[in-house]
Order: C-alpha cells, then sequence, then structure tokens
C-alpha cells in the first residue's frame, strides 16, 4: 500500500515536472517569436518563465531526493565497512530530512504571511504566493524521500540498490 502511494506521488511529481518543462518552453518560444518577428511582447513572459524555473527546481530536488542523486561526499564513508556505511549514510539522510521539515515549515510561514499581504507579481499579476508555495511544497516531498531513506539505511538495505559508495 505505502509502496502504491509512493509510486503515484513519483508520477505526479514527474508529469508536473513535464508539464511545467514544455508550458515554460512555449511560453519561452512564443516570446522570442513575437518579439524578433512581429516586434511586439508580452510583458508577463519572463515572470511566468522565472517562476516555472522556480518550481522545477525544487519538485527536481525531490526527485533528486527519490532517486538518490543529490550531490555527496562520500569519502569519510567510502572506507569504512558495509553495515558502517550503511548506518553514516542513515544518519545523513535522516540529518538531510531534518533540514528539509524545517525548510518545509518556514517556508510555509513565508508564503502563509506572502497570501495574507496579498502580494502579486508586477506584470503577470500572479499571486506571489503561489511561486513561493514551490518552497513548503519541494520540501516536504524531499523531507518524505530522505526520512524514507534513512529508514532503509538504518534498516541495513540500500534504497537506491547497489550504488557506487557502496560498492567502493
Amino acid at each position: 500500500m505505502l509502496e502504491r502511494i509512493a509510486q503515484a506521488i513519483a508520477w505526479v511529481e514527474d508529469v508536473a515536472v513535464g508539464i511545467i518543462i514544455l508550458g515554460a518552453t512555449f511560453v519561452l518560444f512564443q516570446g522570442v517569436i513575437l518579439r524578433y518577428l512581429f516586434n511586439f511582447a508580452f510583458s508577463w513572459t519572463e515572470e511566468v518563465v522565472r517562476y516555472s524555473i522556480v518550481w522545477l527546481v525544487f519538485l527536481g530536488g525531490s526527485i533528486a531526493a527519490r532517486r538518490g542523486g543529490h550531490i555527496a561526499m562520500d569519502i569519510a564513508v567510502v572506507y569504512l565497512p558495509l553495515r558502517a556505511k550503511l548506518f553514516v549514510l542513515g544518519v545523513a539522510s535522516a540529518i538531510s530530512g531534518g533540514f528539509t521539515l524545517i525548510m518545509t515549515y518556514y517556508g510555509y510561514v513565508l508564503t502563509r504571511s506572502i497570501w495574507d499581504y496579498g502580494q502579486v507579481s508586477p506584470a503577470a499579476m500572479i499571486p506571489m504566493a503561489i511561486p513561493f508555495a514551490a518552497i513548503p511544497a519541494g520540501c516536504a516531498l524531499m523531507s518524505v524521500r530522505f526520512i524514507l531513506a534513512a529508514f532503509a539505511y538504518l534498516r541495513g538495505t540500500d534504497p537506491f540498490r547497489k550504488r557506487a559508495h557502496l560498492e567502493a
């Protein structure tokens, strides 16, 4: 059951990233075409693409956490025995999960305050809470991924199946 929920969340992440990339590409493409062929440009094009990239970064961070793709300096664990490696990686994943939980909380506080003030973007008139909501949404998803990885490591299994840092 938990595995099916994780797969459904992964599917939603992947589809959302695909839709955002396609949308941002379309908006950017139409902006270039309008500017160079018709000497006309919408004022909101850059804003929409910028906010799309913000969402891509945070959703991409969750996808990277799901795949074990975040940057790690594993020189400290390369020479440890396998059980010690798994323990250290579990602790590191738990710390990462704790950090992203803190980011989720403060991202929510920031997003909520921006929503309460009713701030909107200058050109597109988008509520600024929408771009800022990428912080708590992405960090919450990353927290789940990091915590699940920490539990797997601490149970003695590699959640990413034979990654190089365990084989050295």
